[in-house]
């Protein structure tokens, strides 16, 4: 089985570091950055199972990055973090479909199901 790569996309560094942390130490190859651009460079170079989405950030949110991600990727596994239980760009999110919308703070354990249940 191989590993899954995941990035975490979110702006902030010291959140998206600690959880790539949490992600290697579990076995999975991740990487992070900080924005909605940075993360369609590296998605345009590299090759990612799963992608963790901030759902707000500046200048580019998680929403219109996720729409950009769907033009060339469809099957790509995105999952929408936010600290917003009701938010107008959660309902965008699941329209621009969204794989999976959690809720910060979230319980690492079942972060980890989710992954683990995606590759199977």
């Amino acid at each position: 089985m191989k590993t899954q790569r995941v990035l975490v996309v979110d702006d902030n560094k010291d959140f998206a570091d600690v959880f790539c942390d949490i992600l290697r130490t579990n076995n999975y190859k991740a990487d992070s950055c900080y924005s909605g651009e940075q993360a369609l460079s590296l998605l345009s170079s590299d090759e990612y199972d799963v992608v963790f989405l901030d759902i707000r950030m500046p200048r580019m949110n998680g929403v219109e990055t996720l729409k950009e991600i769907r033009k060339d990727n469809s099957e790509i596994m995105v999952v929408i973090m936010t600290g917003y239980s009701v938010d107008e760009l959660v309902h965008k999110a699941l329209e621009e479909k969204a794989s999976e919308i959690i809720y910060k703070p979230f319980e690492i354990d079942k972060v980890l199901a989710l992954l683990k249940n995606s590759s199977d």
